[in-house]
Formats: C-alpha cells, sequence, structure tokens
C-alpha cells in the first residue's frame, strides 16, 4: 500500500528532526578535547638557577687563594724556626762528615739549597762561588744543600767542580729534614744566618743582582 505523498513529506521531516535532535545530544568527553596547557610559573633562567652555586664556588675559590698565597708566603719568607745554633742542627755531608751549624757561631753562614735537576740553580752557584772568593773563611761559611735525596754523589761533585764551589755538599733525606726546617719552596734558595744564626735574609730563584745584594746584606752584619 503506498503512502500518500504528504505522509512521505512528514515522516520525512520527523527523521531529519530526530536526527538533529541526536547531534544537540552528543557530548564531547575531556580527552577528545584539544587544549594547551599553559604553566603559570615561567621558566628561571640558566643563570638564575643556578646563582646560589656560582656564589659558593666563587667562596671557595676566593678561600683557597687566600690559603695558597698565605701558605706561600710563610714558606718564601724569613722563617720563624727557632735558632739553628740553639737546635743544634747537624748536617750530614755527602762524603761522610758532619757539619754541626753551632760550631760556626761567630761567623756569617750562607746555606745554599739546590738540585741538580734544576736549570737556574747553575747561574745562581755561580754567584755563591763569586761571593765565596770575596770572602775569607773565617767571615762566611757556605753549605751546599741538595733538596733531592736522589741526586748522586757523582752528579752533585761534578757540579760542585762545574761552578769552582770549593765547599761540602749535604743531602737532604726522603723526610726533606732540612728542607723543612728552614722553609724551602723553591730551588735554588739562599739564605743568610748572622753570626748568632738568626736568618736575616733569603733570595729565591736566580737574579743577576743577587750577587751585590748578597754582598750588601753581609757587609752590614
Amino acid at each position: 500500500m503506498k503512502l500518500p505523498k504528504e505522509l512521505k513529506e512528514k515522516k520525512k521531516q520527523k527523521l531529519n528532526t530526530k536526527k538533529s535532535r541526536n547531534k544537540k545530544k552528543k557530548k564531547y568527553t575531556p580527552s577528545r578535547i584539544k587544549s594547551k596547557r599553559y604553566d603559570s610559573t615561567p621558566k628561571r633562567k640558566f643563570t638564575e638557577s643556578f646563582a646560589p652555586y656560582l656564589i659558593i664556588i666563587g667562596v671557595v675559590f676566593v678561600i683557597i687563594i687566600i690559603f695558597v698565597v698565605t701558605s706561600l708566603d710563610n714558606r718564601i719568607g724569613i722563617g720563624d724556626n727557632s735558632n739553628p745554633y740553639k737546635t743544634n742542627i747537624i748536617f750530614n755531608t755527602i762524603d761522610g762528615g758532619t757539619i754541626e751549624l753551632a760550631d760556626h757561631q761567630g761567623q756569617i753562614v750562607i746555606l745554599f739549597f739546590f738540585d741538580l735537576g734544576c736549570y737556574p740553580c747553575g747561574p745562581e752557584a755561580d754567584i755563591i762561588s763569586d761571593i765565596d772568593d770575596d770572602y775569607s773563611n773565617s767571615q762566611v761559611y757556605i753549605v751546599l744543600i741538595t733538596v733531592h735525596s736522589w741526586d748522586s754523589n757523582d752528579g752533585l761533585n761534578q757540579f760542585k767542580n762545574d761552578h769552582n764551589l770549593n765547599r761540602p755538599i749535604v743531602r737532604d733525606d726522603t723526610s726533606n729534614t732540612y728542607g723543612s726546617y728552614f722553609n724551602i719552596a723553591y730551588t735554588p734558595t739562599t739564605i743568610i744566618l748572622d753570626k748568632d744564626g738568626g736568618a736575616v735574609e733569603r733570595f729565591v730563584g736566580y737574579e743577576p743582582n743577587h750577587y751585590n745584594q748578597i754582598k750588601n746584606e753581609i757587609d752590614a752584619l
């Protein structure tokens, strides 16, 4: 049986209305909605994030520098050690002899610290040799001290001959006993002791003017 044309139109409109209602009822779950999340807290710059750590590192670095400089000043300055004459310092020479510093009270004593691997020790040794030629044994007594326990006797004697140093050579021990007592930080180092055993001056490294400076110190004592 065929429906009249008007009924067909009404049925079609009814179906369209139903579909439209279904579309309106359709809901979107939050998972289906695409959205961007924005952090309300702005990101900190790299320098701002690490600023506290950089400050701490800087403070520690300054403390280390101060410590090193202070230690260096204490090591290369005139030491505060007790008088070597009163302490009765005794050196053992490489030829088996001994030197007791207290025996040389009344003289000016020069302690020349060096080692065979030290390049500037050679020209500074020449200055010590010239000083030795300028003063008598009764005025100035010179002791040559290598800070390295492994410097050989042959090498040390060759060094003495090469620089015309007719003085006894002492080798420091593995504990660096002599170097520690006199606060030796570098070679060459020349220490001048007055007639009472007090350390009056030290010269670190090599400089051509050390000859005049050492002479002036000796002449002033």
